[in-house]
């Protein structure tokens, strides 16, 4: 039977969804709406997967009523994100939504719960963890390769560009640690081994001030449950002369070891009592909606668990609150 696949929203990472579909059997597009009124379609339109049986619908209301989709990829602005996906989580059609799941914590307890009461499957796209070179790291942490992690190091560095107009207001945008900073903290989190159970951490509009709504840098420090410490740093300010659009790194010091990924220029090196300075090996890298997909039809656990999604998401957000309200702030797991 023919997985039939919309776009809800064309605002994000939309290749995490499109991307997949060729190198699933039996999976078709069948419809897209744009996540606002006035958004050009015409990338997802010249992507390959869109055929003569796409069609275009003006919401994502008409999109699960009229096309009737098995899964769908939610990309509206992010504000939008929650509500899109409990519509569709309603009518037990499963998601990936863009991260971060919500924007404000009261959405997000409200689509988790929404989310346990449907027979529909939700992950959302944290890609790092179909990176090569983070899986590896993940795989030797798991494999007991450093020891025990006291102290996670991360960092996300992005060039500027051209950014949107809903980028320069908190409440159309909902803030660079939701948006950038989250990424970081899934991998640091899911590599690391370690939960987060405490957040501090400091943000700024200091460079691009005509968007004052866009947090362009900042930096957090974690808890975690055995009394280590997580730190990340996260910006805009990658100079356009960069090589690359990102500067993603992670540094991992275990009892026996440390670990180190720098993407930008392909680095990965394990070094420990026994052995090192060596590279980590790599797999071939896994596609985030094939894997799930492959959940889906096999029942072969998808590499981001849905509590994850809910998870880091809430992390997330309480940790811009440790920015906003200039305090700690405990990371009690969802109850």
């Amino acid at each position: 039977m023919t997985l039939k696949v919309a776009m809800l929203g064309t605002s994000g990472h939309t290749g995490e969804v499109l991307g997949g579909i060729p190198r699933i059997e039996d999976c078709e597009l069948v419809a897209v709406c744009p996540a606002e009124p006035e958004d050009d379609l015409s990338g997802v339109q010249g992507n390959p997967v869109w055929t003569g049986n796409t069609k275009v619908y003006g919401t994502a209301l008409e999109v699960l009523e009229k096309a009737q989709p098995d899964v769908v990829g939610v990309c509206m602005r992010l504000p939008k994100n929650a509500e899109t996906t409990r519509l569709a989580l309603e009518r037990g059609i499963h998601v990936v939504s863009e991260k971060p799941l919500a924007t404000e914590l009261e959405d997000l307890y409200e689509l988790r719960e929404t989310a346990n009461r449907s027979l529909a499957r939700l992950t959302a796209m944290f890609a790092f963890r179909f990176f090569p070179d983070f899986y590896a790291a993940h795989k030797a942490v798991q494999e007991g390769r450093i020891g025990e992690v006291v102290l996670a190091l991360g960092q996300k560095s992005y060039r500027w560009g051209q950014r949107p107009d809903f980028y320069r207001k908190r409440k159309t945008y909902g803030g660079t640690i939701p948006w950038i900073a989250i990424h970081a903290i899934d991998f640091l989190r899911w590599s690391s081994g370690q939960e987060f159970v405490l957040v501090q951490g400091l943000q700024g509009n200091l460079v691009r001030k005509d968007y004052p709504g866009c947090e362009d840098c900042g930096g957090l420090v974690f808890g975690m449950a055995n009394g280590g410490q997580a730190v990340l740093t996260f910006d805009y300010l990658r100079p356009a002369g960069a090589p690359t659009h990102g500067d993603d790194r992670m540094r991992l010091v275990g009892s026996e070891g440390i670990l180190e990924v720098r993407t930008a220029d392909g680095f990965t090196q394990i070094v420990t009592n026994e052995v090192g300075p060596v590279s980590l090996g790599l797999e071939e890298p896994a596609q985030l909606f094939v894997d799930f997909v492959r959940e889906l039809r096999e029942g072969v656990p998808h590499r981001i668990p849905q509590e994850d999604a809910f998870r880091v998401t809430e992390i997330a957000l309480k940790a811009r609150q440790a920015c906003d309200e200039g305090r700690t702030v405990s990371l009690r797991p969802l109850e």
